[in-house]
């Protein structure tokens, strides 16, 4: 079985499983959206695009199919890897430190080590940001979030 039948198949797997949760969770009206219903929506588009892709490998009669053991040749393990330790960092410091000065070291952090952009560029993008969302989510949507150690 080529590369794409198989992480089609899988991502199918996963999204209906995900289905089903969100249904379990339960879906609500269209004026009141309960739990469930975005992660439906989003389990649902990634079940569309798991059977779209299966179905086009399965039309494809390519002389060269990517087979599994060639999948993750030449993968560079660097930049994701770094990408996720960052991330965790993020989640393990965000109750902690609080949003605002969470979110701010995260997008300096990431960046500052994974992009090529000066520090007031870094700093300029990290500061606008963290207010943006800050705004949104604490004013327009109404959001409660971490203070952290600093009270803001």
């Amino acid at each position: 079985m080529n590369a794409d039948r198989l992480s089609a198949l899988v991502w199918f797997a996963i999204g209906l499983s995900a289905v089903y949760g969100s249904v379990i969770h339960g879906l609500g009206t269209a004026r009141e959206p309960g739990s469930g219903f975005l992660p439906f929506l989003a389990s649902s588009f990634v079940s569309l695009m798991a059977l779209i892709i299966f179905f086009q490998s399965l039309r494809k009669h390519r002389e060269k199919d990517r087979k599994i053991s060639t999948l993750w040749q030449g993968v560079r393990w660097k930049r994701p890897l770094a990408v996720c330790l960052i991330t965790i960092g993020y989640i393990l410091v965000f109750e902690w430190l609080g949003f605002a000065v969470s979110t701010f070291l995260f997008l300096l952090v990431l960046l500052k080590g994974m992009e090529t952009l000066s520090w007031w560029k870094v700093l300029l993008i990290s500061i606008l940001s963290t207010s943006f969302s800050y705004l949104l989510l604490s004013f327009s949507l109404e959001s409660t979030l971490p203070r952290g150690i600093f009270g803001f």
